[in-house]
C-alpha cells in the first residue's frame, strides 16, 4: 500500500497551477499528509525574494482549505531543477504539477518543466492538465472532424 506523507505541488501562481494545488489539498486529507508548495523564481532580480514569499502567502490564503497542513517554499532558480532538488531533500513520496498544454513549436521552443521534472525525478510525478486545456483540446479535435481533415 502506498502512504503520501509528503506531497510537492508546484505553483507559478497561476490557474492552471490551482488545479494541480486542488489534486494536492485532495490527497492531503485523505492521508493526512504534509504538503509543500512549491514556488521556484526564475528571475529573481525582477521581483525580489520578499516580494515572491508575499505573492505565494496570498495565493495560499486565497486557494487553500484551512484544514489542509501546508509548508509554503520560495526558491530562486531553474524550475525543474529546484523542484527536483527539493524533492530530494524533503523526501517527498509525490511531486503534483500542472502542465500548460503546450505543443509544437511553443513546446520546443519554450520546454516543459514538467516534462523534466517527470524525466529527472526519483518520485512518482502527476501531471494535471487543467480543464481550459482539455477542453481546448477537445474543440481543436471536434473541428477537424466537421471538417473532414481525419
Amino acid at each position: 500500500m502506498v502512504y503520501l506523507k509528503k506531497i510537492l505541488v508546484t505553483t507559478d501562481l497561476s490557474q492552471f497551477s490551482l488545479e494541480a494545488l486542488q489534486y494536492a489539498q485532495s490527497f492531503g486529507l485523505l492521508y493526512a499528509s504534509r504538503i509543500y508548495l512549491l514556488y521556484v523564481e526564475e528571475h529573481a532580480h525582477h521581483r525580489g525574494g520578499e516580494t515572491a514569499v508575499a505573492s505565494l502567502a496570498e495565493f495560499v490564503a486565497r486557494n487553500v482549505d484551512p484544514d489542509v497542513r501546508i509548508s509554503q517554499v520560495v526558491r530562486t532558480g531553474h524550475a525543474a531543477e529546484e523542484i527536483t532538488r527539493f524533492s530530494r531533500e524533503e523526501n517527498v513520496d509525490l511531486i503534483v504539477m500542472a502542465t500548460h498544454g503546450r505543443t509544437g513549436v511553443k513546446h520546443a521552443l519554450l520546454g516543459s518543466v514538467a516534462e523534466k521534472v517527470v524525466r529527472f525525478s526519483a518520485v512518482p510525478v502527476m501531471a494535471v492538465k487543467p480543464l481550459s486545456v482539455r477542453e481546448g483540446l477537445l474543440r481543436d479535435e471536434d473541428i477537424e472532424n466537421e471538417l473532414h481533415l481525419r
